[in-house]
């Protein structure tokens, strides 16, 4: 998908500036943004029918220099002269019918593919795919009307092409060209509809994957019912409902841990700092004058500092509070992992002592 919304922007751009694109910066976009939903044989189709658009731009170009040898004719005035330019300009006539004969069977290619991807395509939302559906009748209708004016041309023959009134092959080549650019376009369009919700699906289905990963990694009832609650009708709500009745039971089964590693089972620290410059041990001292011993973490970009193991909420409250610490404040771990201090007492009210 990123190929082609590389080149989504950039026609919008155009259309809002009131540009209408030409078709060398139409076709990059038109034909990119198929890459993310074609086969190996549609892609190749894909290659040629851009070469054959190539050909012809360059059977124009060489129509375009031998014009300079003819124009004086058209530009005398004179009703001889302009018959000669006509039968001289024979050649270029045939080359410019030549060229939208490749635009013309190009692009009925390209509407071939482009309808092939979006008949597969499953629109999440009914209102776009009736927008592009739209876009594709629109479309073919282009490439019919391109057709009905350009097959008279298609079965000239050489005298036909010295007589026939070149100004006139010109504008009508023209503008069979730009009907032709024009459905390419409004394939371009609605596909880039399904496109667009597409990549929202992509970037929506990504956020709760991490949401999901982080839930997982922190491992706890708070975080698999903070998933359930963002994304109650997500991938992983059936595994989160069933890891949180892993934990409750867990939880009622475990006994109250009373060693003095907070490491082990629940326990409850004070936290007497945290800062994003490293404190020395000098410095502390004049924070924290007791005995137990700081440990320092960095996490988050933060130096933080905590004291003591308490295996009880109520015992950890007693002790910060008889410190008079200015900015201190309770925090819970369970088998070394930080947790919210109401999944902790919901975990200390299942321990048995």
């Amino acid at each position: 998908m990123k190929k082609a919304f590389r080149h989504l922007f950039a026609v919008a751009a155009l259309l809002v500036a009131g540009i209408a694109p030409a078709a060398a910066q139409d076709e990059p976009d038109m034909f990119d943004i198929l890459l993310d939903y074609i086969n190996e044989e549609q892609s190749t189709a894909l290659t040629r029918l851009q070469e054959d658009i190539a050909k012809g731009e360059k059977l124009v170009s060489q129509a375009e220099s031998l014009d300079k040898n003819t124009q004086k004719f058209f530009d005398s005035g004179k009703k001889g002269k302009q018959k000669k330019g006509e039968k001289k300009s024979a050649e270029q006539k045939g080359l410019r019918i030549k060229a939208q004969k490749y635009v013309q069977k190009s692009y009925e290619q390209l509407y071939e593919i482009y309808k092939s991807v979006l008949d597969d395509a499953k629109f999440e939302y009914q209102s776009d795919q009736a927008t592009a559906e739209d876009l594709m009748i629109q479309a073919e209708t282009a490439l019919q009307e391109s057709s009905t004016k350009f097959d008279p041309y298609g079965k000239l023959g050489t005298k036909s092409l010295e007589t026939k009134p070149y100004n006139t092959l010109k504008s009508d080549m023209a503008a069979c060209k730009q009907k032709c650019i024009a459905a390419g376009n409004n394939c371009y369009e609605a596909l880039k509809l399904y496109a667009i919700q597409t990549e929202k699906k992509n970037r929506e289905a990504a956020a709760e994957q991490n949401y999901w990963n982080q839930a997982v990694q922190t491992n706890t009832i708070d975080s698999y019912n903070g998933y359930i609650s963002r994304y109650p009708s997500g991938k992983y709500v059936a595994d989160a409902k069933k890891r949180i009745a892993n934990l409750q039971q867990n939880m009622a089964k475990t006994k109250r841990v009373t060693s003095n590693d907070p490491n082990e089972g629940l326990a409850y620290r004070i936290q007497i700092l945290a800062d994003k410059s490293q404190w020395n041990p000098s410095k502390l001292k004049r924070l924290y004058r007791g005995n137990l011993k700081v440990d320092e973490t960095e996490r988050e970009g933060f130096y933080k500092y905590w004291i003591g193991c308490f295996r009880s909420y109520a015992e950890a409250q007693a002790a910060e509070q008889s410190m008079h610490l200015k900015e201190s404040f309770i925090v819970s771990f369970y088998n070394g992992v930080q947790i919210h201090i109401t999944e902790a007492q919901q975990i200390e009210s299942q321990l048995e002592d």
